[in-house]
């Protein structure tokens, strides 16, 4: 899976970030409003300039000395932001002058990962652009002047936004997929990772939520006789509640969420003495939305009978329909059954970017309708597969709207069954044939 660089819009509240995100998509995606804190999520979007393709990711307002309430937390969004990108556009507003909040944030910027490019928007004339000078005392370089709302500069910006992203994948190696550990606090995920790697990589500690941060090594799979080479992260736990928590456990669930986001593979691990709970549901709900493919591993198998454990086993796939994941059962503490983990790791990634040819397809899908028809009058024409990572297929059919949900759970099934398709998701579309 390779990597577009990021380019990151921050600023302070409502000096048109949406907006200058909004030009350079040419489309009205952002939601754009004169009230301050419209936008609070960070927004990824796929960006194209002077060829150079790009991920541009928009942010809600930072106020960084904010502590509680909704404005740290979306601080934080913007944070994280930041934290990934390979450049940074810090916007500002000509209207205003240097604010605080404009200096503080460029003081942080100073200690971020990726190079800085600092824009004074709101500059609608010009062949005036005398307000800009004012803002080199900030510190970042040469105020650029631009005017989001009519176009006006930000051509130019883009110019010098291009030519600080890093190289291209034709030029630079392509980027490992991921493979993510990730579970509720204190289940075991650094032991496990820890026992993978043969080291110790991340801090063991009895108190839950000890890792805050992502940690990443790279680590070999092998299966019948291939190697893959992967990019391992364990994660912070997902706690309940949070995301409406402040400080270290709500930033720990933002990493986790961008380490699920990002990964090809995650590993939800369970606590074989807990069962399933509500938290590995609501981790397991995120793994699917991201889009990213499902392996379970039952932890502390040692302390719960045989029976306990199979019984888990059933409650996985019964409450896991969606992914349908297969598991395995490990003390990672003892490094009983770890040798198991890698390979079910393996199996996901395969079936996460199956290929399968479309005559197979068709023929396949062709014998599971003549073994068990659709409703009378229904006709499934056709049947190919049209994406990857996750598998995708699309029927084309007489009258697409009459083919009930059961029916569809029929053909995925055994798509899944044929093409071991578990721990992912089986998207499918009907078409119309016509």
């Amino acid at each position: 899976m390779s990597r577009l660089p990021v380019v990151a819009v921050v600023g302070a509240p409502n000096v048109g970030k949406s907006s200058l995100v909004n030009r350079i998509m040419r489309r009205r995606g952002a939601v754009v409003s004169e009230r301050p804190g419209t936008t609070r999520d960070r927004a990824y979007n796929r960006a194209e300039w002077a060829g150079r393709e790009f991920t541009l990711v928009d942010t809600g307002g930072m106020e960084p000395r904010a502590k509680v309430g909704l404005e740290a937390l979306v601080t934080l969004q913007a944070r994280v932001a930041v934290e990934e990108a390979d450049v940074v556009l810090h916007l500002t507003d000509a209207r205003l002058g240097v604010t605080e909040a404009d200096a503080v944030i460029a003081r942080e910027l100073r200690r971020a990962r990726g190079q800085a490019v600092l824009a004074v928007n709101k500059l609608d004339n010009p062949a005036d652009d005398m307000e800009r000078h004012g803002f080199y005392s900030l510190g970042e370089g040469e105020p650029h002047a631009i005017s989001a709302l009519h176009g006006l500069g930000v051509g130019d910006l883009l110019d010098v936004v291009v030519s600080l992203l890093p190289p291209s994948d034709q030029d630079a190696e392509e980027e490992l997929p991921r493979l993510a550990i990730v579970g509720r606090p204190n289940v075991g995920k650094s032991t496990l990772l820890n026992r993978l790697l043969g080291k110790d990589r991340a801090v063991v500690s009895e108190t839950a939520g000890t890792t805050t941060d992502a940690v990443a090594a790279e680590i070999a799979l092998e299966l019948e006789g291939e190697t893959e080479r992967y990019l391992l992260l364990d994660t912070a736990g997902v706690s309940k509640g949070a995301r409406r928590a402040r400080g270290v456990p709500y930033y720990s669930s933002l990493r986790t969420s961008e380490a699920i986001r990002r990964s090809d593979v995650s590993l939800l691990l369970l606590d074989a003495t807990d069962g399933i709970v509500a938290g590995d549901l609501r981790i397991a709900r995120e793994i699917e939305d991201a889009g990213s493919s499902c392996g379970v591993v039952v932890n502390k198998r040692d302390l719960v009978p045989p029976d306990l454990l199979r019984e888990i086993e059933g409650l996985i796939l019964a409450r896991l329909t969606d992914l349908k994941p297969q598991s395995v059962r490990v003390s990672a503490l003892t490094g009983a059954g770890v040798d198991q983990v890698l390979p079910l790791a393996a199996r996901v990634g395969r079936a996460y970017r199956l290929r399968v040819p479309t005559h197979e397809v068709a023929e396949f899908v062709g014998d599971t309708v003549a073994r068990s028809a659709p409703p009378r009058g229904v006709k499934i024409r056709y049947a190919t597969q049209t994406g990857t990572t996750p598998p995708r297929f699309t029927l084309f059919a007489n009258r697409p709207q009459d083919l009930p949900e059961s029916y569809l759970r029929y053909i995925e099934n055994a798509l899944r069954q044929e093409y071991g398709l578990w721990g992912v998701s089986v998207r499918i579309r009907v078409k119309s044939s016509r």
